[in-house]
Protein backbone atom coordinates (compact mmCIF):
# COMPACT_ATOMS: atom_id res chain seq x y z
CA UNK A 1 0.00 0.00 0.00
CA UNK A 2 2.71 2.49 0.90
CA UNK A 3 3.69 2.22 -2.95
CA UNK A 4 0.50 2.93 -4.11
CA UNK A 5 0.25 5.90 -2.14
CA UNK A 6 3.26 7.53 -3.67
CA UNK A 7 2.13 6.35 -6.91
CA UNK A 8 -1.93 7.58 -6.77
CA UNK A 9 -0.27 10.84 -4.31
CA UNK A 10 2.05 11.78 -7.70
CA UNK A 11 0.06 10.70 -10.61
CA UNK A 12 -3.45 11.39 -9.62
CA UNK A 13 -5.61 8.71 -9.32
CA UNK A 14 -7.28 8.72 -12.95
CA UNK A 15 -3.61 8.76 -14.36
CA UNK A 16 -2.36 5.78 -12.17
CA UNK A 17 -2.35 2.82 -13.56
CA UNK A 18 -2.52 -0.60 -11.52
CA UNK A 19 1.05 -1.24 -13.86
CA UNK A 20 2.72 1.18 -12.56
CA UNK A 21 1.44 0.69 -8.82
CA UNK A 22 2.56 -3.25 -8.83
CA UNK A 23 6.34 -1.61 -10.82
CA UNK A 24 7.01 0.10 -8.01
CA UNK A 25 5.77 -2.48 -5.21
CA UNK A 26 7.41 -4.89 -6.63
CA UNK A 27 4.49 -7.24 -7.37
CA UNK A 28 2.68 -8.85 -9.97
CA UNK A 29 -0.37 -7.66 -11.55
CA UNK A 30 -2.01 -11.09 -10.80
CA UNK A 31 -1.03 -10.04 -6.56
CA UNK A 32 -2.86 -7.04 -7.01
CA UNK A 33 -5.86 -8.82 -8.49
CA UNK A 34 -6.12 -11.16 -5.48
CA UNK A 35 -6.76 -9.06 -3.28
CA UNK A 36 -8.50 -5.73 -4.81
CA UNK A 37 -10.74 -5.69 -7.85
CA UNK A 38 -10.13 -2.31 -9.12
CA UNK A 39 -7.90 0.42 -8.50
CA UNK A 40 -10.78 2.13 -6.33
CA UNK A 41 -10.91 -0.92 -4.35
CA UNK A 42 -6.99 -0.19 -3.46
CA UNK A 43 -8.14 3.18 -2.38
CA UNK A 44 -10.65 2.20 -0.17
CA UNK A 45 -8.59 -0.09 1.26
CA UNK A 46 -5.83 2.37 2.13
CA UNK A 47 -8.56 4.93 3.35
CA UNK A 48 -10.35 2.69 5.02
CA UNK A 49 -7.50 1.48 6.94
CA UNK A 50 -6.20 4.61 7.75
CA UNK A 51 -9.34 5.84 9.48
CA UNK A 52 -10.11 2.93 11.70
CA UNK A 53 -6.89 3.11 12.98
CA UNK A 54 -6.84 6.80 13.62
CA UNK A 55 -10.55 6.64 15.03
CA UNK A 56 -9.45 3.66 17.75
CA UNK A 57 -6.60 5.65 18.93
CA UNK A 58 -9.00 8.72 19.22
CA UNK A 59 -11.10 6.70 21.28
CA UNK A 60 -8.34 4.67 23.42
CA UNK A 61 -7.09 8.55 24.22
CA UNK A 62 -9.63 10.53 24.48
CA UNK A 63 -10.10 10.72 28.86
CA UNK A 64 -12.90 12.64 29.47
CA UNK A 65 -11.98 13.33 33.18
CA UNK A 66 -9.40 15.35 31.87
CA UNK A 67 -9.78 19.30 30.77
CA UNK A 68 -11.70 19.56 27.15
CA UNK A 69 -8.76 21.36 26.13
CA UNK A 70 -6.40 18.27 26.34
CA UNK A 71 -8.70 16.13 24.63
CA UNK A 72 -9.00 18.72 21.64
CA UNK A 73 -4.71 18.77 21.83
CA UNK A 74 -4.96 15.29 21.71
CA UNK A 75 -6.94 14.84 18.68
CA UNK A 76 -5.30 17.96 16.94
CA UNK A 77 -1.83 16.46 17.18
CA UNK A 78 -3.32 12.90 16.27
CA UNK A 79 -4.25 14.56 12.95
CA UNK A 80 -1.55 16.59 12.23
CA UNK A 81 0.73 13.84 13.14
CA UNK A 82 -0.32 11.53 10.89
CA UNK A 83 0.25 14.22 8.12
CA UNK A 84 3.68 14.65 9.59
CA UNK A 85 4.60 11.42 9.53
CA UNK A 86 3.10 10.19 6.05
CA UNK A 87 3.65 13.73 3.73
CA UNK A 88 1.91 11.91 1.12
CA UNK A 89 -1.50 10.92 2.97
CA UNK A 90 -2.72 14.82 2.27
CA UNK A 91 -2.32 14.62 -1.49
CA UNK A 92 -3.78 11.05 -1.58
CA UNK A 93 -7.08 12.28 0.51
CA UNK A 94 -7.46 15.78 -1.71
CA UNK A 95 -6.69 13.33 -4.74
CA UNK A 96 -9.67 11.24 -3.60
CA UNK A 97 -12.46 13.95 -2.48
CA UNK A 98 -11.68 15.23 -6.09
CA UNK A 99 -12.43 11.75 -7.95
CA UNK A 100 -15.38 11.51 -5.06
CA UNK A 101 -16.37 14.84 -6.80
CA UNK A 102 -16.83 13.04 -10.23
CA UNK A 103 -18.21 9.82 -9.22
CA UNK A 104 -21.43 9.73 -7.49
CA UNK A 105 -20.79 6.24 -6.34
CA UNK A 106 -17.42 7.39 -4.90
CA UNK A 107 -19.02 10.27 -3.27
CA UNK A 108 -21.61 8.36 -1.53
CA UNK A 109 -19.36 6.19 0.12
CA UNK A 110 -17.39 8.91 1.20
CA UNK A 111 -19.66 10.87 2.27
CA UNK A 112 -20.89 7.22 4.53
CA UNK A 113 -17.03 7.57 6.08
CA UNK A 114 -17.93 11.67 7.19
CA UNK A 115 -20.67 10.24 8.40
CA UNK A 116 -18.47 7.63 10.68
CA UNK A 117 -16.20 10.54 11.71
CA UNK A 118 -19.62 12.83 12.82
CA UNK A 119 -20.76 10.00 15.03
CA UNK A 120 -17.58 9.42 16.46
CA UNK A 121 -16.82 12.93 17.49
CA UNK A 122 -21.03 13.26 18.42
CA UNK A 123 -19.72 10.24 20.47
CA UNK A 124 -16.53 11.89 22.61
CA UNK A 125 -18.69 15.40 23.03
CA UNK A 126 -21.75 13.51 24.33
CA UNK A 127 -19.54 11.55 27.06
CA UNK A 128 -17.66 15.10 27.52
CA UNK A 129 -21.09 17.02 28.13
CA UNK A 130 -22.10 13.85 30.49
CA UNK A 131 -18.58 14.24 32.44
CA UNK A 132 -19.91 18.22 32.93
CA UNK A 133 -17.04 19.55 30.57
CA UNK A 134 -18.88 20.12 26.98
CA UNK A 135 -21.34 22.99 27.02
CA UNK A 136 -25.13 21.91 26.75
CA UNK A 137 -26.74 24.20 24.52
CA UNK A 138 -24.45 23.24 21.53
CA UNK A 139 -25.50 21.09 18.90
CA UNK A 140 -23.34 17.87 19.03
CA UNK A 141 -23.95 17.05 14.96
CA UNK A 142 -23.56 20.66 14.22
CA UNK A 143 -20.61 20.95 16.70
CA UNK A 144 -18.71 17.51 14.84
CA UNK A 145 -19.05 19.07 11.33
CA UNK A 146 -17.74 22.13 11.89
CA UNK A 147 -14.34 20.13 13.70
CA UNK A 148 -14.29 17.88 10.39
CA UNK A 149 -14.33 21.71 8.39
CA UNK A 150 -12.03 23.21 10.58
CA UNK A 151 -9.46 20.34 10.75
CA UNK A 152 -9.79 19.60 6.63
CA UNK A 153 -9.74 23.55 5.59
CA UNK A 154 -6.41 23.94 8.11
CA UNK A 155 -4.67 20.72 6.36
CA UNK A 156 -6.04 22.06 2.93
CA UNK A 157 -4.61 25.95 3.66
CA UNK A 158 -1.07 23.75 4.75
CA UNK A 159 -0.65 21.86 1.69
CA UNK A 160 -1.63 24.59 -0.25
CA UNK A 161 0.22 27.73 1.59
CA UNK A 162 3.10 25.55 3.53
CA UNK A 163 4.94 28.60 3.97
CA UNK A 164 1.81 31.21 5.83
CA UNK A 165 0.06 27.92 7.39
CA UNK A 166 2.13 25.31 9.84
CA UNK A 167 -0.24 22.80 11.55
CA UNK A 168 2.24 22.67 14.37
CA UNK A 169 1.89 26.56 14.76
CA UNK A 170 -1.72 26.75 14.77
CA UNK A 171 -2.42 23.54 17.10
CA UNK A 172 -2.27 25.59 20.55
CA UNK A 173 -4.48 28.98 19.17
CA UNK A 174 -6.98 26.25 17.49
CA UNK A 175 -7.03 23.94 20.50
CA UNK A 176 -7.82 27.25 22.64
CA UNK A 177 -10.06 28.64 20.25
CA UNK A 178 -12.09 24.99 19.84
CA UNK A 179 -12.05 24.48 23.27
CA UNK A 180 -13.44 27.81 24.78
CA UNK A 181 -15.98 27.08 21.93
CA UNK A 182 -17.34 23.83 23.03
CA UNK A 183 -16.09 24.27 27.19
CA UNK A 184 -18.21 24.88 30.05
CA UNK A 185 -17.61 28.14 31.95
Amino acid sequence: MEAATGVLARSGFDRATVDEIVREAGFSKGAFYVHFDTKEDLLWAMLEERISRQQEAFRQAVEHTQPLANNVRMILSGVFKLLRDDPLWGSLYAEFAAHASRNEKVRQRLAAMYDRWRELIVEILSASRDAGRTRKDIDLRFAATLLIATVEGSIMQSHLAPETVRLEEMLEPLTRTLSEWLATD
